[in-house]
């Protein structure tokens, strides 16, 4: 890993404490050390959410849960590592511990605008998560504010679960089957 140069430091510092200054030249000697430790921490919790990926990618589903987890540890108010170990969770079928981790995640994002992509993929992914649960409702809700958020998925998800829009579906394949079957 290449070593964190000032220009670095200049430019992570800008984009996690915005309301900064954005000079240095004012900055204490204690205020730089605070803020290289919280470069480090972003980092650690970056590369290990990166790696915890690739392993859930690989299949090393139990590897990729402890790295989300000392992700976790490193900083419990980021949500993006609950919501990726709530991935994990749901492909080794550890339904509880998946919505236990996606509520988190929800919680987390919502009250901070800047986790607005988290707070879609947690809702998106909670959505699916209650659906397979027979918790329909829950599920519509939570595919409708994923949708809100852009999510082209839930989007479509909200759509299925209209009846009129079943309906329209079922018979545009049918008219399609026919259309198909006539040539």
């Amino acid at each position: 890993m290449m070593p964190v140069t000032n220009h670095d430091k200049f430019v992570i510092n800008a984009i996690f404490n915005p309301n900064y200054p954005l000079d240095f030249d004012g900055v204490s000697q204690a205020d730089t050390s605070v803020s290289s430790q919280i470069e480090k921490q972003v980092i650690e919790l970056k590369l290990l959410e990166a790696e915890g990926v690739r392993l859930a990618e690989h299949n090393y589903l139990t590897e990729a849960i402890e790295c989300f987890t000392r992700a976790i540890e490193i900083n419990p108010q980021q949500p993006s590592p609950y919501n990726n170990r709530a991935q994990a969770f749901q492909l080794q079928n550890r339904t509880n511990e998946a919505n236990v981790d996606l509520n988190t995640a929800i919680e987390l994002a919502s009250s901070d605008n800047s986790h607005q992509k988290v707070l879609c993929l947690a809702l998106t992914q909670r959505g699916i998560l209650n659906r397979f649960l027979g918790k329909n409702e829950a599920s519509l809700k939570d595919f409708q504010r994923a949708a809100e958020l852009g999510s082209p998925f839930a989007k479509q998800q909200v759509l299925l679960t209209n009846p009129y829009a079943a309906a329209c579906n079922e018979m545009l394949s049918k008219m399609f089957k026919q259309a198909s079957g006539a040539q």
